[in-house]
């Protein structure tokens, strides 16, 4: 029995369960009590607390890279494919096309970039060890209605103002950024968001 006293101190167990990651945080806060109670001592139970928290930040860190890595290679691919060869990408900013014709050819762009990109998302989810049939269909649907949402407003500008080479310089970046946000954003939002329920008759 551990001779200073029969229980770690308070600080670090609270140290342990708020700034530890969640996986495996139980485990490890029973295998540290039980190895404090074989008679290890309060220096000792802080060191393994310090650790443990050091290489859980490691591996936050490491996971935020990774969605930069996945969001970053996601836009590259989107911004690199040649829509303009297989959408009327000119014609939806011509005014003479209705905005019926032109919504629906905005959805069948952003329901393609969204399978396109669904390979990316499959790898990164199995990397983050959340990959399952619910998760892709939720990441397609949400970075679906993203891209959406970010290419309606810039087609509607573009019909009611054209679009200059100078105004270019600052919308293209600006695109840019919205398409690494919302691959982002559909990561994260997908993992994250409970699952939907079906009733049962």
């Amino acid at each position: 029995m551990n001779t200073e006293q029969s229980n770690p101190p308070a600080l670090a167990i609270w140290v342990l369960q708020y700034l530890c990651p969640r996986t495996n945080r139980e485990i490890l806060i029973g295998d540290l009590l039980e190895r404090f109670r074989e008679g290890r001592s309060n220096r000792w139970f802080w060191r393994q607390v310090i650790v443990a928290v050091l290489v859980g930040a490691s591996s936050r860190r490491r996971l935020f890279w990774t969605e930069i890595c996945f969001a970053a290679t996601g836009t590259g691919l989107i911004w690199c494919t040649p829509w303009g060869r297989v959408f009327p990408i000119a014609a939806m900013s011509n005014p003479s096309m209705n905005w019926m014709a032109r919504f629906l050819w905005i959805a069948a762009l952003e329901i393609t970039t969204a399978l396109l990109i669904l390979p990316l998302f499959a790898v990164f989810f199995r990397f983050r060890r959340t990959l399952g049939w619910s998760t892709l269909r939720r990441a397609f649907v949400i970075s679906a209605i993203l891209f959406t949402a970010g290419d309606l407003p810039a087609i509607w500008w573009d019909v009611n103002h054209p679009i200059s080479r100078s105004q270019a310089a600052w919308v293209v970046p600006m695109m840019i950024a919205w398409i690494f946000a919302a691959l982002l954003i559909s990561a994260r939002a997908a993992r994250w968001l409970p699952p939907a329920r079906h009733s049962g008759a």
